[in-house]
């Protein structure tokens, strides 16, 4: 199998709601590497709850966890990032290097919706775009808006947004319809990128392995392969991704009818 990417884990200890501890947050360095991750990117949160999270605390959290793995064997690779969430001057926090890109370069942003608030992205997308930064959409799939309503997701991906989903999405939906919505997503183009969104090695472990394997059922292995692993390996060494445009919804010729 390819080594896997996550491209969405929260790594480091005692930044935020992730791993408490150091041995909680190597713990879950362990489960990742049994599942088949070689990279991680190790996020944080960076919004209102937690305004003490800056890069430079991320950059030395995710170097404190990086020496720790070399000291003991455990063959994983750790970027720090962060997760930030969208909020009125987000442009002015990037320009005034609040903000943090994954892996800490500037080519990507990992862009969390506010708290159970669905708001448009489109002209911050756009705006991020201007100046060379691709915002990469962390679990839209929470989103009603963004799921079921077709259209939406369609136009950030054109303006240039890339798509994460989180495996638990697609191992665990919420339901059938959900299930549905994902697969199609899968199958036309839409998801870009896996993340576990880990947090603790019990409550939110960082479980990659059977997402992959539902993706292969969906989609093949090249699909997956592309989604876990070498579009992740891309954004974290800061190279460009070229992405198709999703592919149209197929209508059954009968729903006219309906």
């Amino acid at each position: 199998m390819i080594p896997l990417v996550d491209i969405h884990c929260h790594l480091l200890a005692g930044l935020d709601d992730g791993p408490r501890t150091e041995e909680e947050a190597v713990s879950m360095c362990r489960l990742a590497y049994a599942e088949g991750v070689r990279m991680v990117a190790a996020t944080a949160h960076q919004n209102e709850d937690w305004p003490s999270v800056t890069p430079d605390r991320i950059r030395k959290a995710a170097q404190g966890l990086c020496d720790k793995l070399r000291e003991l064997g455990l063959a994983l690779t750790v970027f720090p990032s962060a997760e930030v969430m969208a909020h009125p001057k987000i442009e002015s926090s990037w320009r005034e290097g609040e903000l943090l890109g994954l892996a800490g370069r500037p080519e990507y942003l990992l862009l969390e919706m506010p708290h159970e608030l669905f708001v448009d992205l489109g002209e911050t997308v756009k705006n991020f775009r201007r100046v060379g930064v691709r915002p990469i959409l962390a679990h839209p799939e929470r989103h009603e808006e963004l799921l079921h309503d077709p259209g939406r997701i369609e136009r950030l991906i054109r303006f240039g947004c890339l798509v994460q989903v989180s495996s638990s999405s697609l191992t665990a939906p919420a339901d059938s319809h959900s299930a549905k919505a994902l697969r199609s997503w899968v199958r036309r183009g839409i998801v870009h990128l896996l993340g576990s969104d880990g947090h603790s090695p019990v409550e939110r472990p960082p479980k990659m392995l059977e997402a992959y394997r539902q993706i292969c059922r969906w989609a093949g292995s090249a699909v997956a392969d592309r989604i876990a692993s070498t579009n992740g390996f891309a954004i974290l060494q800061g190279l460009p991704l070229r992405i198709d445009q999703p592919q149209p919804i197929r209508r059954r010729w009968y729903s006219s009818f309906w």
